[in-house]
């Protein structure tokens, strides 16, 4: 089973589009800015490991974040 397939791509990027955006406003206390900061990291960890295609595979992802395996 490869990696991205443990992964919602689109669900993550949004949520990341999100937290810059409440990081932005600064409006946010700094305890609260820690823990999107963290959650954010954990995004990534998770985006970059999906986008890891070592073995040169490529995936093609529809407008609803799905691969042509989850059809």
């Amino acid at each position: 089973m490869a990696a991205y397939e443990d992964v919602d791509i689109e669900s993550r990027i949004d949520r990341l589009e999100e937290i810059a955006e409440t990081l932005e406003d600064g409006e946010v206390g700094l305890e609260t800015a820690k823990e999107l900061r963290e959650e954010a990291d954990d995004h990534l960890v998770a985006l970059r490991k999906a986008l890891d295609v070592d073995d040169g595979e490529l995936i093609e992802i529809d407008d609803a974040g799905s691969t042509a395996e989850d059809h």
